[in-house]
């Protein structure tokens, strides 16, 4: 459970196996990539390269970007062409995957195949067009069935124009208020959701007129068709028959492109995966630094895989390629290295809510454990029951199963199973202390106690964080703020004296006075105040970084922020034994509800709704107050979020591929 260590990698090669070796890096997936250009510039030294290549390195003052980028457009459309034709959802072929391949020349039949469906699919479109239209024109002639007159005279009158219309039912309300004001006779044949279907015979001489009407009432007219005679039954038998005949068609073409992607399906898998090789490796080569007959590529990849791809590039490149690594730490200039957790599983949902604050600096602790447990605590103590535990357990585990979203299911679970945890403490079961005898307290039999276990509870949170900053800044060895600042030993020793001066004088143990205690505090706001130049001297580097005035002027403010900060830290901790109080306390105000049901049925109706409210308002609530209190008062004492993701170049995301729960 830590952040991995990385090494800083340089590959050389000629530039004919740029290609080879860019399609390799992206196969075995594990470098973060650099800017080949801006490593070389910064004059970095993570990278020697042995005395017999210094001739070809000679190449270093002649080096330029990688500036001939392909266009995958027409690429993309044709596969996209597939998948919505053959019905095919995108995918990586593992079997296909090689660094040798002529990707003009595997593609080539398909290309043909594409060109010749393209009419294939046009007719697809036509058919399924036409068939919609005459389905709309079956629907609109049903409503003529009580008119006994034929469909073709009704539309090809001479003197009267007959239109199908559409309205809503208020508007269809406004129309009768105002029938004798339109030069219109209007049936109405039909009602459906919501809406009148209308017929309208206008004299020829005032559609003009008319048309005003209509168009204030917005109106929808209803297509009836042109080549068909009889009445609406005999055109309705004949627009089903059209029907028919072309969903046959239809079908018979769906089946002809069932059999082309039985022969091609795998084809077209092929292709995408070669094209998406192709597209990573042009990434990686946008990267590289070209010289006249050699490339460079620099990245990061970790130490735990080193040996692996050395082997493999000795296997398959033999010595063509100069492969060059060193460790990051003692680099001065250069990238930042990337930060690749590694935890077990029954931490690892938790880094979902880690990386939303920000990604830990490479070389920082890993907070996801501390983070994992002290979240874990936190939750089931304010939202500890036995039963709804269950249910968000069971949820969680519901939803890691069924969606792609595992880390979230598999905090749900972890957090369900601590509310359990601490429902058996406190001997509740779906809101109820009656039915189980608490291992430990009963909340609302003991308010105090849960208040004060609240604030004792983030002491102890808070002092281990305290621990966390100190080997942070132990390991950075930044002496400033590791020694002197108010997240070092400095603000740790005020901490631990503001909390014994305090709990001494409510417990009673101190019974003089508190001048040792606030002269010690005294002292360590001092050394806050002056730790800039403390550390200038400890380190023999300059006092001030700016000027003093201006750096005191800060200092002075953040005395007085440490004095509040380090109080609302205790305090805001407060809350957590108050949300265990007002969980019981909200199943009473359901229980009491339940007890004025006339029915024992509706009470019970009651406390499910209310176990259901609770679950899912208060457990929403408490979630982002368990988080609250990490982000706010844990983190800010030892967590930066600064770091950078390693985000190697693959074709697939190895580092959420493994299970959540």
């Amino acid at each position: 459970m830590a952040i991995e260590k990385m090494k800083i990698v340089s590959i050389a090669g000629k530039l004919p196996d740029l290609d080879r070796i860019t399609r390799f890096l992206v196969i075995n997936g594990s470098m973060h990539v650099l800017n080949a250009l801006s490593e070389l510039s910064s004059n970095s030294p993570g990278v020697s390269v042995s005395q017999e290549h210094m001739k070809e390195l000679q190449e270093l003052a002649h080096l330029k970007p990688y500036v001939a980028r392909r266009d995958f457009t027409k690429d993309e459309a044709m596969l996209k062409f597939f998948w919505d034709m053959f019905k095919l959802e995108p995918e990586i072929c593992q079997e296909c995957l090689n660094i040798d391949y002529d990707y003009e020349s595997e593609t080539a039949e398909l290309r043909k195949i594409y060109e010749s469906l393209s009419g294939i699919s046009e007719a697809l479109k036509e058919k399924a067009a036409v068939i919609e239209k005459l389905q709309r024109q079956l629907e609109n002639v049903a409503y003529l069935r009580s008119i006994s007159s034929k469909v073709q005279e009704l539309k090809h009158m001479s003197f009267i124009k007959f239109r199908l219309l559409m309205l809503s039912n208020e508007n269809f309300r406004r129309l009768e208020l105002n029938l004798e004001n339109i030069p219109s006779v209007v049936i109405r044949v039909a009602a459906e959701d919501g809406n009148v279907v209308v017929g309208t015979f206008t004299p020829a001489g005032l559609l003009e007129e008319a048309e005003r009407v209509f168009t204030s009432l917005n109106y929808k007219e209803l297509e009836l068709p042109e080549a068909y005679s009889g009445n609406a039954a005999e055109v309705a038998k004949q627009l089903q028959g059209e029907i028919d005949k072309e969903k046959r068609f239809l079908e018979e073409l769906r089946e002809s492109i069932m059999e082309l992607k039985e022969r091609y399906g795998a084809e077209v898998i092929r292709a995408y995966t070669l094209l998406e090789l192709l597209k990573k490796a042009e990434r990686i080569k946008q990267d590289a630094a070209l010289g006249h007959s050699m490339f460079f590529i620099f990245g990061f990849i970790p130490d735990s895989e080193m040996d692996t791809i050395s082997k493999e590039l000795q296997r398959d490149f033999g010595d063509s390629i100069v492969l060059a690594a060193d460790n990051v730490d003692a680099r001065r200039y250069g990238h930042a290295p990337p930060t690749r957790i590694r935890n077990n599983v029954l931490v690892r949902p938790f880094e979902a809510l880690i990386s939303m604050y920000g990604t830990p600096s490479y070389g920082e602790k890993d907070p996801t454990p501390f983070f994992a447990i002290s979240y874990m605590l936190l939750f089931g103590a304010m939202f500890g029951d036995l039963g709804q535990g269950l249910v968000i357990l069971l949820g969680g585990l519901f939803i890691g199963y069924k969606t792609k979203n595992k880390s979230f299911g598999g905090i749900l679970a972890r957090l369900g199973l601590s509310s359990m945890v601490f429902g058996a403490l406190y001997g509740s079961i779906f809101g109820s202390e009656e039915l189980i005898e608490p291992l430990l307290i009963r909340p609302m039999a003991n308010i105090n106690t849960m208040l004060m276990g609240a604030i004792v509870l983030g002491m102890l949170l808070i002092t281990v964080s305290y621990i966390f900053s100190l080997v942070n800044h132990y390991s950075s060895k930044n002496v400033e703020e590791g020694l002197f600042g108010r997240e070092g030993l400095a603000g740790f020793i005020f901490f631990l004296t503001l909390v014994y001066a305090v709990a001494g004088k409510v417990t009673g143990r101190i019974t003089g006075g508190l001048g040792i205690p606030i002269g010690v505090m005294v002292a360590m706001l001092l050394v806050m105040v002056f730790k800039q130049p403390l550390a200038g001297l400890l380190t023999g580097h300059r006092l001030y970084e700016d000027s003093a005035g201006d750096y005191y002027i800060e200092a002075g403010f953040g005395v007085v922020e440490t004095i509040l900060s380090v109080a609302s830290n205790i305090i805001s901790f407060i809350r957590v034994g108050a949300f265990a109080l007002n969980h019981v306390g909200l199943y009473i105000a359901f229980a009491t509800m339940a007890e004025m049901m006339h029915s024992k049925i509706g009470g019970v109706i009651v406390l499910v709704i209310g176990n259901i409210i609770i679950i899912g308002l208060e457990g929403l609530i408490v979630f982002i107050q368990s988080l609250r209190l990490e982000y706010y008062e844990l983190f800010s004492k030892y967590y930066s979020g600064y770091g950078i993701e390693y985000d190697p170049v693959s074709l697939s995301d190895k580092e959420n591929s493994s299970d959540m729960l």
